[in-house]
């Protein structure tokens, strides 16, 4: 047999409906709405910092993590040029390799005119 719910007037609080500190559904709703517009405004600068990354082909399905994890070895990569000229390609695949915990398969890494495929 179905549990009943309790009405409003047998609310163990009096007639407020809740207790004092669940928020009333417009304040809820409004929560939820802020909520979403502040993940999606997450959610598009994920996107423009893929855009920003290089080697990263447009079609590729990168997690949050890996994207940042892509981001911060890229940043490695050039502050590593502005202090020293002679930073060769290999030196960068490692550089990336070890920043990844796990990327998606087939990432392939453009540095200058030679393109590199890391192994996952």
């Amino acid at each position: 047999m179905p549990r009943r719910r309790r009405t409003r007037s047998a609310s163990p609080h009096g007639d407020c409906g809740g207790s004092p500190n669940e928020p009333r559904p417009q304040q809820r709703n409004a929560a939820n709405a802020r909520e979403r517009a502040r993940m999606r405004v997450l959610s598009k600068a994920f996107c423009r910092l893929k855009t920003t990354l290089p080697w990263v082909p447009a079609d590729t399905k990168l997690s949050k993590l890996d994207t940042l994890r892509l981001a911060t070895s890229y940043i490695a990569h050039l502050r590593a040029i502005l202090t020293d000229e002679e930073v060769q390609p290999a030196e960068f695949l490692l550089l990336c390799s070890d920043a990844r915990a796990r990327w998606p398969p087939a990432i392939l890494v453009q540095v200058g005119p030679v393109q590199h495929a890391i192994p996952v």
